[in-house]
């Protein structure tokens, strides 16, 4: 599909989408890829952060309750009356801190569904039209999701390295790996050898994850032309047709579109 793509010559048309358009998207990719459902990580490195704060503002609470002990009348009241300007200061920092964290990056960070860490919904969906009937769904130019006509969405090599598990997975062995590198389809001895693996339970049309004997990252992704169990019995012919794989001219965008 991206054998032979060239951004300068094969873009048709790029539009950022109307926001009912993009509803309806969403909730395509929800149904389709249910990965995307599922609660974002947040990275525990940010806790020592906030108890850092916590240890700055501890100490300033004895200095206030000393100050109008010793001091006259007067000053014990501006001494009061300073402790409870800084006492609505703190309220207002509070509420700010809690308002981050419900709608700001901390918020977004650790509760939202991966769906919205991938694609926030302040952030709008850019198309970019290709020949041959390809979209490009972008978010801030960078090609998150493609399309083949009216088929399914699929998400680009580059999303998929950020979360291996968006797909299942089928694995081709070592003596295939060049052949996929080449854009070739995958052949069912391929994943049912010893290197192989092709488990049960996919349906036909379903898209995988590509990956390769001894390698981490997926190298690929493709779709079953039929279900894992009618390709075992088969034991022959192309059982994955390859839509994108490393190298691709795909794989070399980094930005596209508005």
């Amino acid at each position: 599909m991206f054998k032979k793509f060239n951004p300068k010559e094969d873009v048709s048309s790029s539009t950022s989408l109307k926001s009912s358009v993009q509803r309806n998207i969403r909730s395509s990719l929800l149904t389709q890829i249910p990965f995307l459902t599922q609660a974002s990580y947040r990275d525990p490195s940010t806790a020592p952060e906030e108890n850092k704060q916590e240890a700055v503002v501890a100490p300033a609470a004895p200095t206030e309750e000393e100050e109008p002990s010793g001091g006259k009348k007067g000053g014990g009241k501006k001494g009061g009356k300073g402790k409870g300007g800084k006492g609505k200061g703190k309220d207002k920092e509070d509420k700010k801190d809690k308002d981050e964290e419900d709608g700001g990056e901390g918020g977004d960070a650790g509760g939202g569904a991966v769906i919205d860490e991938i694609w926030p919904k302040k952030e709008a969906l850019g198309l970019t039209k290709c020949h041959d009937r390809i979209s490009i769904f972008t978010v801030q130019q960078v090609p998150l999701f493609f399309q083949h006509f009216d088929g399914p969405f699929i998400p680009t090599l580059k999303l998929l390295h950020r979360y291996p598990n968006m797909l299942p997975h089928v694995q081709i062995d070592r003596g295939a790996i060049k052949f996929l590198l080449a854009g070739a389809n995958m052949m069912a001895p391929g994943l049912l050898s010893a290197g192989g693996k092709l488990p049960d339970g996919l349906a036909k049309d379903e898209v995988v994850a590509i990956h390769a004997e001894g390698k981490e990252h997926a190298c690929g992704i493709g779709k079953l032309v039929a279900s894992s169990e009618e390709i075992k019995k088969a034991a022959k012919g192309v059982a994955v047709e390859v839509v994108c794989w490393i190298g691709d001219d795909l794989w070399k965008v980094d930005t596209i579109g508005l």
